[in-house]
């Protein structure tokens, strides 16, 4: 019985740990305002 405690709580952390992981990656890697007008800029510019 404890040790299905024991692999529930492990189990709950590292989702956490995941989440959390994943959710500081994809607030580093989010392309800012000025990216996205400069990429937008870029390809209005490269049609012409």
């Amino acid at each position: 019985m404890r040790y299905s405690i024991m692999l529930q709580i492990v189990g709950i952390i590292t989702l956490v740990l995941l989440c959390a992981a994943a959710l500081f990656a994809w607030l580093q890697n989010r392309p800012t305002p000025t990216q996205q007008s400069t990429e937008t800029n870029v390809k209005s510019l490269t049609k012409l």
